[in-house]
């Protein structure tokens, strides 16, 4: 069951992201938590394309002002929501790992945390997480866009998605220290997870992995094996 302590205690947990995420941390106002779990509702319920600050500003009852204070551009608000999930995401896939000696099943651990779907209407004090998965799994690569302001730092940007490869690429080293490409696969395996998603609720008909989360664990896992000795 996905609601157990350990999500419990995730629930609680604050999330740290760079600041170059936002004009002002989001999470150290009332308004600020507000804009968030709006711009959620509001992406998953409209696509990125569609979505704008003024949409933002009237469901939060405010102006567009108050939404700038906060983020620059859309995209900043869309990257610090995407980056807000690999944390999340790396931070259940820690917790799940936590005081496993054996890496391989470490790994299993990971494997399955990435092919956890959230259940629909689990919100978390900070917002509803399973729109914000569902936002990831459709748009997710639209925000990794090349074409940023002069003042972003590309690093800095993609560092939670950067951190979340390289912790999967440390298992995986330990697993099999011959092999070359760990951080290939571990970005493989969260694309994969993610994809498989996608295609289960909205193309089914170009995918057999099946309709459940344990279908898209045992997907991910037969990747592990072809590769790690």
């Amino acid at each position: 069951m996905y609601i157990c302590s350990v999500q419990r205690i995730l629930d609680h947990y604050t999330v740290q992201l760079d600041k170059t995420l936002f004009v002002k941390d989001p999470s150290t106002s009332e308004v600020g938590k507000e804009i968030v779990r709006q711009s959620v509702k509001l992406l998953a319920q409209e696509g990125i394309e569609s979505f704008n600050f003024k949409k933002l500003s009237n469901a939060i009852a405010s102006t567009e002002t108050t939404v700038y204070r906060y983020f620059s551009n859309k995209h900043q608000l869309v990257m610090y929501l995407s980056s807000w999930y690999w944390v999340r995401l790396e931070s259940r896939i820690l917790f799940a790992t936590a005081n496993i000696r054996d890496p391989k099943e470490q790994l299993q651990k990971a494997v399955k945390e990435l092919s956890t779907r959230i259940p629909k209407g689990h919100e978390s004090p900070q917002m509803e997480e399973d729109l914000l998965q569902e936002l990831v799994f459709n748009d997710s690569w639209k925000a990794f866009d090349t074409n940023l302001p002069t003042s972003c730092n590309p690093k800095s940007y993609y560092l939670a998605y950067e951190d979340l490869c390289d912790r999967l690429a440390k298992i995986i080293h330990s697993c099999d220290k011959a092999y070359k490409t760990p951080k290939a696969l571990s970005s493989a395996l969260i694309d994969t997870a993610h994809r498989q998603m996608f295609f289960q609720k909205h193309l089914s008909h170009i995918s057999d992995i099946g309709k459940t989360n344990k279908s898209i664990e045992n997907l991910l896992l037969s990747m592990v094996e072809h590769f790690i000795k």
